[in-house]
C-alpha cells in the first residue's frame, strides 16, 4: 500500500490548509481523501496540527492510526522504499480523484493531470525525491516550486482521471472548492425528481448546516417529524390537505436528502445513519400510503392502504439488502427499477390529490394501483432469488 504525505505548496499554505471548505479543514480532507484511497501511513508536517486536525483524528480512530505527525528533525525514509503520494495540503483532492491516480498501472512519477501544469502537484513519486526533499517536507517549508521542477525533469506523466480538483490559492478559491465538492454528493439511486429538485434544494440547506454542529441524525429525524406531517395530509384528506400533503412530502425528502449529504461532506458516515435514514424514509412512504387509502374511505379501501403500506415496506427491504443485480431490479428487462422510484411516487400523490379536487369518489383508484403496484417489486425480486439462490449481501446508500 502506497505511504501519503502532505506538503505545503507555497507561503500561503499554511493558512489557506487550515481554511475551512463544507465544515471541514483543507488539510483534513486531504488526509481523509489519503485514507480512502488506500494510504497506509499518512505523514503530515507537525506545523499543521491544529484543532480542527486533532478533532477529525479523534472522530475517525482509522484516520488517526494512519496519520503520523512529522517534526522537523524526523529522520527522512529509506530511499528504496516504496512509492509516496505526495498531497499539497492546501488543495481539494477528491477521493475519486486518488483512486484513480493510485489505481493500476499506477507507477512513481504519475501527476494528477489537472494539477500538472501548477506549483502544487498531486503526485506519486518514488521515495528518493522525498529523501531529496525531506527536510522542508518535515518542517512544513513550501516545496511547490522546487516538485514541480523536478517531476517535469523526471518526466512525470500527467494521469488523467474522474473526480474533482481545485488548487486554492487565495481565500477567493475557497467558495469554488465548495461548489467542487457540492456537485459530488447525489447518489446512483437519485431518481430524476431527486436530481432536478430535490438535490438543487437540500443544498442550500447543506451549505447552512455544515457549518454548525447539527448531526446528520439530527437532520434525519427533522425530516421523519416533516414526513409525518405529510402522512397527516393524506390521512381523511380534504383536496386542501392532499395538494398540502404533497408540498410537505417534497420538504421532508428535501430534507432527508441533506443528512446524507451532510455525512459525506463532514466524514460522519455510518451504518446506523445509514439504517435510520432507511427506517424513516419507510415509515414516511408507507404512512401516506395508508393515509391515502384511508381517505379513498371505508374498510375495503382502508384494508387496501393496509396491504400497499406492507408492499412498500416489503419493497424497502428488498431493495436494501438483496443482491446488486437483484436490488436495481433488473428483471423483466429493467421494468422494476422504475416501480419504487420517486418520481413514480410523486405522480401518485399529485394524482390523489387532484382526484381528491376533481372526483373524490375515484381516489380508491389509486388506492388499488398502489396496493397491486406495491407488491410487484418485492414479488419480482422474490423470484429472482429463488432462481439464483442469492441472499442477503448487504446495504444500499443513504440519500
Amino acid at each position: 500500500m502506497v505511504r501519503a504525505l502532505l506538503y505545503l505548496p507555497d507561503e500561503a499554505a499554511h493558512r489557506l490548509a487550515g481554511a475551512p471548505v463544507a465544515g471541514r479543514t483543507l488539510a483534513v480532507r486531504a488526509m481523509v481523501a489519503a485514507l480512502r484511497a488506500g494510504a497506509s501511513l499518512i505523514a503530515v508536517p507537525a506545523t499543521l496540527r491544529d484543532a480542527a486536525a486533532e478533532g477529525a483524528l479523534r472522530r475517525m480512530p482509522a484516520l488517526a492510526a494512519a496519520v503520523c505527525w512529522l517534526a522537523p528533525s524526523a529522520e527522512p525514509p529509506d530511499a528504496a522504499a516504496g512509492p509516496w503520494l505526495l498531497l499539497p495540503a492546501s488543495s481539494l483532492i477528491h477521493v475519486s480523484a486518488l483512486r484513480g491516480l493510485l489505481s493500476p498501472p499506477s507507477t512513481a512519477g504519475a501527476v494528477l493531470a489537472p494539477s500538472a501544469a501548477g506549483a502544487a502537484p498531486v503526485a506519486v513519486v518514488g521515495a528518493a525525491l522525498v529523501t531529496a526533499l525531506w527536510k522542508d517536507l518535515a518542517a512544513g517549508r513550501p516545496v511547490g516550486l522546487e516538485l514541480a521542477r523536478r517531476l517535469g525533469e523526471a518526466g512525470a506523466l500527467p494521469r488523467e482521471v474522474t473526480g474533482p480538483y481545485c488548487a486554492v490559492r487565495e481565500p477567493s478559491d475557497l467558495a469554488r472548492a465548495e461548489d467542487a465538492l457540492q456537485a459530488t454528493l447525489g447518489i446512483a439511486a437519485d431518481s430524476g425528481v431527486d436530481r432536478y429538485l430535490h438535490r438543487r434544494c437540500s443544498r442550500w440547506i447543506t451549505r447552512l448546516l455544515v457549518r454548525t454542529s447539527v448531526t446528520p441524525n439530527q437532520v434525519s429525524l427533522s425530516s421523519l417529524v416533516i414526513g409525518l406531517g405529510a402522512v397527516w395530509c393524506f390521512w381523511h384528506a380534504t383536496p386542501a390537505s392532499a395538494l398540502w400533503g404533497v408540498i410537505v412530502y417534497a420538504i421532508a425528502c428535501i430534507v432527508d436528502h441533506s443528512d446524507g449529504e451532510i455525512a459525506r461532506l463532514t466524514f460522519q458516515e455510518s451504518a446506523f445513519g445509514a439504517n435510520l435514514d432507511w427506517t424513516i424514509d419507510t415509515i414516511i412512504h408507507a404512512g401516506v400510503v395508508l393515509g391515502i387509502g384511508v381517505t379513498a374511505g371505508g374498510p375495503v379501501m382502508a384494508g387496501l392502504g393496509v396491504l400497499g403500506a406492507a408492499g412498500v415496506t416489503l419493497s424497502a427491504l428488498f431493495a436494501r439488502y438483496l443482491p446488486r443485480e437483484i436490488e436495481v431490479g433488473r428483471t423483466l428487462g429493467g421494468l422494476l427499477t422504475h416501480i419504487g422510484n420517486r418520481d413514480l411516487f410523486y405522480l401518485l400523490l399529485l394524482g390523489t390529490a387532484a382526484l381528491r379536487w376533481l372526483a373524490p369518489p375515484f381516489v380508491g383508484v389509486v388506492t388499488v394501483v398502489v396496493a397491486i403496484g406495491s407488491q410487484i417489486y418485492w414479488i419480482g425480486c422474490a423470484a429472482r432469488l429463488r432462481r439464483l439462490g442469492g441472499g442477503p449481501t448487504g446495504v444500499g446508500q443513504s440519500d
